[in-house]
């Protein structure tokens, strides 16, 4: 059975750091959203400032706007130091601790990448590239039909 797109509310929330990526990945996500029948005005968009707190602000916009679902975004880039491991993984964790707490499907358009070249082609900047904003779109839409 397919959503019913039309009534849907879904929220995006990405993350600002390395922002021309994110930026990349929120247009395919809502492009997506728009093609399976949504409007604008059903699409709630809010920004934090990296991947470290999407968990706690996906949390608390899913309980300050009540949406059908979620598509998290950001891009984290492998650095010289760990630092880069903890913030995916915990990233990452948070997330899917948040879906099952609060119920709510979140689709992760979270990137962890070894370098630059790989965020820009896993946002679809690159010749040949595939936005993984689209992807997670995509994903939260299929884990809605699969609810009704």
């Amino acid at each position: 059975m397919a959503v019913d797109a039309p009534d849907l509310k879904i929220l995006l929330v990405a993350a600002d750091y390395h922002e021309e990526l994110a930026t990349q990945l929120e247009q395919g996500a809502r492009e997506i959203l728009l093609a399976a029948g949504m409007s604008e005005e059903r699409i709630v968009m809010r920004r934090v400032p990296g991947c470290w707190e999407l968990p706690l602000a996906t949390q608390r916009l899913i309980r300050r706007h009540s949406p059908h679902a979620v598509v998290a975004l950001g891009v984290v880039i492998r650095g010289e130091t760990d630092h880069y491991e903890h913030i995916a993984r915990e990233a990452c964790a948070g997330l899917m601790r948040v879906a099952l707490e609060e119920g709510t499907a979140i689709g992760l358009g979270v990137l962890t990448c070894d370098h630059f070249a790989q965020a820009e082609e896993r946002c679809g900047v690159s010749p040949g590239g595939n936005n993984k904003g689209r992807e997670a779109a995509q994903a939260v839409l299929r884990m809605l039909s699969a609810d009704s």
